[in-house]
């Protein structure tokens, strides 16, 4: 399949999200190699397409996907300092359908990832479907939960309860709550900037990186 399909193609999607960043990797699949990799992947497991669905049963989906948590590192040199009491790995969810024609292992890697960040993929998750059909089954599709979204290392303030349903708006956060919001999230995580935009792109460069997943950036132009 040439660079000009799949640039075409991809356009088109990038019509139908509000943001995408959209890598073409290379031809070496996500298997870490002989135990080099100083970050672990715990995965990757069959898991149905469609996570949630909203109450209807799950029967009809097939196992079409893998799920896995990787362990990145809480924060990264230059970007934050890891407190004391704070946690120093982060998980980090990621989800991935195989290419159904030719082989996996040598299929290109495509990643689709939800704007933000600030949320989870799960609103991209048949986007992520579309895409490989569009793409004649030939593409692994990845994609993950920044970190602070979705089954990632959440950013929640639980101590203050400011995000439950109960609260003065909700799950949403009502202006005269960010004090309390802030004191709660700096005493259990210290450095914010470990929850940065800087920090969620560290994330995907260091899986692919680690995993030597050679990447190769498709023009969104």
């Amino acid at each position: 399949m040439s660079k000009r399909l799949l640039r075409m193609l991809t356009m088109q999607l990038h019509r139908m999200l509000a943001m995408v960043m959209i890598g073409v990797l290379g031809h070496i699949s996500a298997a870490p190699l002989n135990g080099a990799v100083n970050h672990p992947l715990n995965g990757w497991y069959p898991c149905r397409e469609f996570t949630f669905l909203n109450g209807v049963s799950s029967s009809g989906q097939g196992e079409d996907a893998e799920c896995a948590i990787y362990t990145a590192p809480f924060c990264y040199p230059g970007i934050c300092e890891v407190s004391e009491f704070a946690e120093p790995t982060a998980d980090i969810f990621a989800k991935r359908i195989p290419a159904t024609a030719g082989d996996t292992k040598t299929a290109h890697n495509v990643w689709l990832l939800q704007g933000g960040p600030g949320y989870s993929f799960t609103a991209i998750w048949s986007d992520m479907v579309e895409l490989r059909t569009k793409l004649g089954g030939a593409v692994n599709v990845y994609t993950m939960d920044y970190r602070g979204t979705g089954r990632s290392t959440l950013f929640d303030c639980v101590a203050a309860q400011i995000t439950t349903t109960g609260s003065t708006w909700g799950r949403a956060i009502d202006p005269s709550e960010v004090p309390t919001s802030a004191k709660d999230l700096r005493m259990k995580y210290g450095d914010l900037a470990s929850f940065s935009t800087t920090s969620a792109a560290t994330d995907i460069s260091t899986f692919i990186s680690s995993f030597r997943m050679v990447r190769a950036l498709l023009s969104m132009e």
